[in-house]
């Protein structure tokens, strides 16, 4: 099922790479990106054990943004994340369990660009497939969709503002969405994304680094061990500092060091009514890998 953040991050990243006369330089659109991530010490507390979190991502263009008639830009997406979760120490009955989990995610942008007006629109469609696949049905197969708009003050600095609909096919939810990009120096870019914030700081034309804070998570259909349809529901706010260094061209290295926190992990009918609910303590993540960059 879907995974809030991409929203944010990917549409008005996309909104705000205008903020420099149509160059397309967004510090979370890559061409590829392949990233590790590995969280502990979340905590479930009441005796129902602590999680580990170990994650894979892969992101991908599948072509080179298209250009179509009166200045729209189309750029087509594919993303892939495993994630193994993991329950430590765990002392009492509770749902959660060791699961492998699975997103398979397509998606597409349309944005208007052009320089001879300020104005900035966008639309952004996805399918996902997020499951243990224990047992694949409808119900792990979800659609979204959103809009957004912006306005480009000069080109330093760019608002963009917008709404979102999650699991049309489903349970139904609505988010508002807003960012800004501002260029505050040559050396100093500060970003909100959604629920992405950005503060990169150029050291070199092969060094960066950054103080990110983003939402994390995602809803997956599990099947229990009575061959019930559930749905793992979990929430993440991720801070970290993060390095970045250039290997050769446009191949950067990456890797991070952060806390977890404002956690939740709901374990739910894929309907959405909850079944049993913890708020996991913070945790700290470490994180490593390439990024192709746009």
């Amino acid at each position: 099922m879907h995974c809030r953040p991409v929203l944010s991050i990917l549409l008005l990243s996309t909104l705000a790479a205008t903020a420099q006369a149509s160059k397309f330089s967004v510090p979370e659109m890559d061409i590829g990106r392949l990233t590790f991530r590995q969280t502990s010490g979340l905590d479930l507390g009441s005796g129902t054990g602590n999680v580990e979190l170990s994650q894979l991502e892969l992101r991908s263009l599948l072509s080179r943004p298209i250009a179509l008639a009166n200045d729209w830009l189309v750029v087509p997406l594919a993303e892939y994340t495993q994630t193994t979760l993991d329950i430590n120490n765990r002392q009492t009955a509770s749902p959660f369990h060791d699961e492998d989990l699975y997103s398979l995610g397509l998606s597409a942008f349309a944005v208007h660009l052009s320089e001879s007006t300020p104005w900035i629109y966008g639309a952004w469609a996805r399918g996902e497939l997020a499951t243990d696949f224990q047992h694949v049905t409808s119900d792990a197969l979800t659609f979204d969709l959103a809009a957004a708009g912006g306005y480009r003050f000069n080109e330093r600095f760019t608002l963009a503002f917008g709404a979102a609909v999650f699991n049309l096919n489903g349970h139904v939810s609505g988010y508002p969405l807003i960012g800004f990009d501002w260029f505050v120096s040559d050396a100093l870019r500060v970003s909100l994304y959604g629920q992405s914030f950005v503060a990169a700081y150029t050291l070199s034309q092969d060094w960066k680094l950054s103080l990110r804070a983003k939402a994390g998570g995602g809803i997956w259909t599990v099947t229990d061990a009575s061959g019930n349809l559930r749905a793992i529901d979990l929430t993440t706010y991720q801070i970290g500092a993060y390095a970045e260094r250039r290997l050769t061209g446009m191949l950067w290295l990456t890797a991070g060091l952060g806390a977890c926190v404002g956690n939740q992990l709901n374990y739910t009918t894929v309907h959405g009514s909850t079944l049993f609910e913890r708020a996991p303590e913070a945790g700290v993540f470490g994180q490593i890998g390439l990024r192709l960059k746009l």
